[in-house]
């Protein structure tokens, strides 16, 4: 059986706000944190695209420091087609991560896990190939409420 090839696609920056939380339950892994995708973009050779409104991350942290997000967020791009991207993955505040938050500092892609698989939603022919692959992501802080990830089409 052959290995999986990745290839790259895009970058995706976030800036986020948040966030507001909830504790419906008993102990910490009830908490839901609800962050709002202030402003983001895609960009790539085949893609350029930013939000022309704001996203929602419904995210669920753990005692273990592995949260959970779960974020949709609508993206326009630059020729007028409109896309819906959805992701889950398993982001880890790891003491650098956690530091980069505090301190308003960046962290490099190898200091936490942070880890997303990506789908998107569009009904525009030119970007039929975001509905037709599965996509994943590695991320980092660029500041306290920013965010990058590398994401690469899963071959």
């Amino acid at each position: 059986m052959s290995k999986p090839e990745l290839a790259f696609e895009f970058t995706y920056r976030l800036d986020v706000e948040g966030p507001l939380e909830s504790r419906d339950g008993p102990g910490p892994s009830a908490q839901t944190q609800f962050w709002q995708m202030s402003k983001a973009t895609l960009e790539g050779p085949r893609i350029k695209a930013s939000t022309p409104m704001p996203g929602l991350d419904w995210f669920r942290p753990s005692a273990d420091g592995y949260g959970r997000p779960h974020v949709r967020l609508p993206f326009q791009t630059d020729d007028g087609a409109l896309l819906l991207l959805e992701y889950r993955g398993i982001a880890q505040a790891s003491p650098a991560f956690v530091r980069a938050v505090e301190q308003g500092g960046t962290t490099d892609w190898d200091d936490q896990y942070m880890r997303m698989c990506l789908t998107f939603e569009t009904t525009s022919e030119r970007y039929a190939w975001l509905t037709q692959s599965l996509f994943i992501a590695r991320g980092r802080l660029l500041g306290a409420k920013q965010i990058e990830y590398a994401v690469y089409r899963l071959l």
